[in-house]
């Protein structure tokens, strides 16, 4: 396997691992309810999902690194869309959509979106 893709895979988990166990821990404070169910899937379904963008990235870039921004853009419309098909009518059963609801998808989604960013830049100066 690439040494990229497993460079990345390391950062992903820790960095989820991290912002989790905070998540948890604010919620512990708040003396809130913990939604595990919600969040592991939030955190699970992001994880996957950034994982596959990258690889597909780094497969493109060693072929047509001039789609690479592409590629991305693509891999942040099918996170919306995940979202829209999975995450709101889970979150829209109880008939609105709370602050922790939201929080529970976009907490992941914005780091994972943030260490994909950052990934993208170093491959496109990879890039000779």
């Amino acid at each position: 396997m690439d040494k990229k893709i497993i460079s990345f895979t390391l950062q992903l988990t820790a960095l989820l691992v991290f912002l989790g166990l905070l998540h948890m821990a604010f919620f512990y404070a708040r003396a809130t309810e913990i939604p595990f169910d919600l969040i592991g899937l939030g955190y699970l379904v992001n994880f996957a999902m950034a994982l596959a963008i990258y690889y597909v990235m780094v497969q493109v870039a060693k072929k047509q690194n001039k789609n690479l921004g592409f590629v991305f853009l693509f891999g942040s419309t099918l996170k919306f869309a995940i979202y829209f098909l999975i995450f709101n009518p889970l979150f829209m059963q109880d008939g609105g959509l709370s602050k922790l609801e939201f929080f529970t998808f976009f907490i992941p989604y914005i780091a994972c979106l943030i260490l994909e960013t950052l990934s993208l830049v170093k491959l496109l100066k990879g890039i000779d």
